[in-house]
């Protein structure tokens, strides 16, 4: 078939058909009506609305149904797409139906496959002017803001230095705000964006067991929901994190109320356990570095964060959590395990290698000595050693154990196999 045969029939087709229809036969070219999945319960809700909800999962009948961009198609559907507007539309897939828009027009197997040369002139170049390429992707806002957002924040940041304190009941009901909204991109950049309020969350967090009533659960204390709304506003948003990670200088400088220290060394200084084992003080420290370990955790995935966090120490705080025993550490030290290797010496699960350890480990002789010298960081594959030979030794001391033998010996081609411990 000559190329002046086929542009005549696309004269032809394009005037006549303004919508063309493309039918899926993902699970066979025979697959019955039936065959099609019933919706999933999970439902897509962009507004408060019940009403304007829809299934995430488009539930097909044998009349053409209006697709939202959002939804996801089962196999065997008859599917139609709109060239005008881009409206799609979708049906169960009758084998028997024929389409009337399509009945006369020729029908052809050929493929043919154009791919010239540009010419030097079409290259593409980049106009001037044009706007800054964003690796991270662009956060839409939604269809309808939360107005109450702005009044939380607000209180929030009013939360230090007033004369007059907030009362708890009317914090609690901000901080509950924030959090529910935190997890979704839009509102989690909308928080990282206001530094002063992300200084505010900072100093609720450090603020900790010593300054909250004893009454109420846990859950509702005010830095348990700070810890909350900063790990889910940096966790999984890459946008958010990298605004914290600009402003980090001003935040991170910050003194809080009756603090000698500023945040980032408040947070560091804070993460590494000092308390006498077996008392009451123990258990209330527990309780906090619980609260810091996931805002670490995410705030490591900024590479600027992670170079302070090594240039001040901060590995010697976890390696003092993973040398603490006792119930009341067990998921501690996990989660500081699963952050050492996630961060640094695991590809697999993101870490960045050659970043830590930054010197080669030593024997015995060095790290058996009490005090400071014996938390060096030569000194970490001789403790997690002694922690996977005592008796019923957690999982994860093998595995750190296993992947810092590795990262001492890069030209190895051996591999141990790996065990990732979500917590």
């Amino acid at each position: 078939m000559t190329t002046t045969h086929l542009l005549s029939i696309k004269r032809i087709i394009f005037p006549l058909v303004l919508v063309f229809t493309v039918l899926s036969y993902l699970t066979s070219a025979t697959l019955s009506p039936a065959a099609s999945p019933a919706a999933e319960t999970e439902l897509i809700c962009h507004t408060d609305n019940p009403a304007e909800c829809y299934p995430k999962l488009f539930s097909a009948t044998e009349e053409f149904q209006v697709v939202h961009d959002d939804q996801g198609l089962p196999p065997g559907l008859h599917v139609q797409l709109d060239v005008q507007t881009g409206q799609k539309k979708a049906k169960l897939y009758n084998p028997s139906e024929e389409n009337p828009a399509l009945a006369g027009l020729p029908v052809d197997q050929d493929v043919i496959v154009v791919d010239p040369e540009p010419r030097p002139d079409q290259e593409s170049k980049i106009p001037p002017g044009a706007p800054a390429y964003e690796p991270l992707g662009k956060v839409k806002a939604p269809r309808e803001k939360n107005e109450d957002f702005s009044q939380a924040l607000q209180i929030v940041k009013e939360s230090f230095g007033r004369q007059q304190p907030i009362k708890n009941s009317v914090l609690h009901e901000a901080l509950q705000l924030l959090d529910d909204l935190s997890h979704d991109l839009y509102y989690g950049l909308q928080i990282a964006e206001d530094a002063e309020a992300v200084q505010s969350l900072f100093c609720l967090l450090l603020r900790g067991e010593e300054a909250e009533a004893q009454e109420g659960p846990f859950t509702e204390r005010a830095d348990f929901m700070a810890s909350s709304v900063l790990s889910a506003t940096i966790g999984n948003n890459a946008r958010a994190l990298a605004t914290i990670e600009g402003a980090w200088g001003s935040i991170s400088s910050k003194h809080c109320e009756a603090s000698s220290y500023p945040i980032n060394q408040e947070l560091f200084i804070h993460l590494a356990p000092t308390s006498e084992p077996n008392t009451k003080l123990e258990s209330e420290e527990a309780g906090n570095i619980r609260l810091y370990l996931p805002v670490v955790s995410g705030l490591l995935k900024s590479p600027e964060i992670r170079t302070e966090f090594l240039n001040d120490d901060g590995m010697r705080s976890l390696l003092q959590i993973l040398l603490r025993e006792g119930p009341v550490w067990e998921s501690r030290r996990a989660k500081a395990a699963q952050i050492v290797s996630d961060t640094f010496l695991d590809e697999d699960f993101g870490a960045t290698l050659g970043l830590w350890p930054r010197k080669q480990q030593t024997d015995a002789a060095k790290c058996t000595t009490k005090g400071p010298r014996s938390l060096d960081e030569e000194c970490w594959a001789y403790h997690l050693d002694k922690i996977s030979q005592a008796a019923g030794a957690p999982e994860w001391s093998k595995q750190l154990l296993s992947l810092l033998q590795q990262a001492q010996m890069p030209s190895s081609s051996s591999e141990a196999p790996r065990k990732h411990t979500e917590l």
